[in-house]
């Protein structure tokens, strides 16, 4: 209402404006420049409303994509989730937006595509968080770092393994509650001979999934290994300094037993690494 009014009011300012401006140069210089000012004042008033809005609708997209952005960062900071890697940027974000209420539809994009790890019962969140912990011990690596593994792959492999963790985890989650609520009421035989091989299904996909978990956490611990050799490596440069010590003292024999441990470290950390490289290779999906 406020801004009908003010439109009104420019609108009534700008036909008095245009009135004595055509009545002054009437005045001044003739018919011939009132009549050219009163063909342009529309026009230049039509130019003055389409830069208003064109200004007005910058501004609006502007804080739009502010507020978007802020609910977006909101939504990462406070809903956990594990997505499929294969997502593009524009899926990932419609996915976002999936949990912005404002902005949500009846059925969230890509829902096959992403875990909401707080649905998962506890003892599935609990193997999602070892299978995620191990990952982490991977990329937190100084071996991964000084890419004295394979980056690439561990890029991809990894991500990828958590998704499908994840993924399984959801599934048998779901499935677990179709045999309780089976079992639930008057169980016969007929209906356990139904559901018994089900469930045995299910036990095995369980401990297929926990065998997984425990692969990454074998690979993880190879990668720490690695980290501990380069660690060793690293104070073997130190050794200068106690061969000075053992000079000094004319231990001949310290000197060689120290360089002695020198060479078998290079060997150990060349070992590290080469099993945590196999190590890697078995997570195959």
């Amino acid at each position: 209402m406020a801004r009908g009014w003010g439109w009104a009011l420019a609108s009534l300012a700008a036909s008095v404006g245009v009135l004595l401006t055509g009545t002054t140069l009437y005045v001044r210089l003739g018919p011939l420049a009132a009549v050219v000012a009163v063909l342009l004042a529309p026009i230049v008033l039509c130019g003055f409303v389409v830069v208003h809005d064109v200004l007005r609708r910058r501004a609006l997209t502007t804080e739009e994509q502010h507020r978007l952005a802020l609910e977006r960062d909101h939504v990462r900071r406070t809903v956990d989730l594990v997505a499929d890697p294969a997502l593009t940027e524009e899926e990932r974000l419609a996915v976002l937006d999936s949990f912005i209420p404002r902005l949500a539809q009846a059925a969230a994009p890509h829902r096959d595509r992403f875990v909401v790890v707080s649905e998962l019962p506890a003892p599935a969140r609990a193997l999602l968080a070892r299978a995620r912990r191990a990952v982490n011990v991977v990329y937190r690596s100084q071996v991964m770092h000084r890419r004295l593994l394979d980056g690439l792959a561990n890029e991809v492999l990894l991500p990828r393994q958590v998704w499908e963790i994840a993924k399984l985890l959801r599934m048998q989650a779901q499935l677990q509650e179709e045999q309780d609520r089976a079992r639930q009421g008057v169980v016969t035989p007929e209906l356990l001979a139904v559901l018994e091989p089900q469930q045995k299904a299910l036990d095995r996909s369980v401990a297929a999934v926990t065998a997984r978990v425990e692969g990454l956490e074998r690979y993880a611990r190879r990668v720490q290994e690695a980290d501990a050799a380069l660690r060793a490596r690293e104070a073997l440069d130190n050794n200068d300094k106690y061969r000075e010590l053992l000079a000094q003292t004319d231990d001949a024999e310290g000197m060689r037993a120290l360089a002695a441990h020198g060479d078998a470290l290079e060997e150990t950390l060349a070992k590290s690494v080469r099993e945590a490289i196999e190590a890697g290779q078995t997570l195959a999906l």
